[in-house]
């Protein structure tokens, strides 16, 4: 059956992946399907249909794709071709957010992230995701954080932990934005979402005392054990403590 997929945001990659997710909002469960015959036989990028895309979610969807680019390079499933559409697309969404918040109608720009967000979407169609994604699947069931935001929460914290297994990747990134160091790489991460009004667990209403609760539901598997990192129910609790 000859399948046509047009995003309408930069975000989710989907257009050239295999995957789709169902939320049961009811029973707070995500079901995740794949099959080959959910690869679309044609995807076209237009980013016209951005144009009238609120500034919030735009920003939210490129933070997603975002996230699917460095859980494609710090995963245990990562090869050389998921590794270059990652990188490219970290380089693409870092070099052009500002623009984005400075003007959201500017079409170069919205072209831009969509074809980053594509190229996250063809890196983790090699690789799945990681932690990142498998502590945000709890997050969004349970406290309805958007997704975007939920699976880059833990970008930073993920992004220590993991750097020294992916030294070679982060200096190539560095060079390419020609950044002095890994704490400018930081800095550009950590100010994307400075327009959002909630970007912490407690401003999403979620009790520090369920803090446990949540790591007990971070370690999704096919997801959670794909970082390249073994993360243990202690590395987790910590990263939720961090990003409270």
């Amino acid at each position: 059956v000859l399948s046509i997929f047009i995003p309408t945001t930069h975000g989710t990659g989907s257009e050239v992946t295999k995957w789709g997710t169902v939320w049961n909002t009811a029973e707070k469960k995500k079901y995740s399907i794949s099959h080959q015959d959910l690869y679309p036989s044609i995807a076209i990028l237009d980013a016209n249909l951005m144009s009238s895309l609120p500034l919030d979610i735009s920003i939210i969807t490129t933070m997603d794709a975002l996230s699917h680019s460095f859980e494609s390079i710090w995963n245990k499933n990562a090869n050389q071709t998921s590794i270059d559409y990652a990188v490219e697309s970290i380089c693409m969404i870092l070099r052009n957010i500002e623009s984005l918040k400075q003007n959201p109608s500017k079409l170069e720009t919205r072209k831009i992230l969509l074809k980053a967000s594509n190229l996250a979407g063809l890196a983790f169609s090699n690789t799945k995701t990681a932690a990142a994604h498998s502590i945000s699947y709890p997050l969004t069931i349970n406290y309805g954080i958007p997704h975007g935001i939920a699976s880059s929460l833990a970008l930073l914290p993920l992004l220590r932990i993991n750097m020294t297994a992916i030294e070679e990747e982060l200096d190539l990134i560095r060079k390419k934005l020609e950044l002095n160091d890994i704490y400018d790489l930081e800095n550009l991460i950590r100010i994307i979402p400075d327009t959002l009004q909630k970007f912490n667990l407690e401003s999403w209403g979620v009790n520090k005392d369920h803090l446990g609760e949540l790591v007990e539901q971070s370690f999704t598997k096919g997801r959670m054990d794909n970082n390249i990192v073994n993360l243990s129910e202690r590395d987790v609790y910590n990263i939720l403590q961090s990003i409270y």
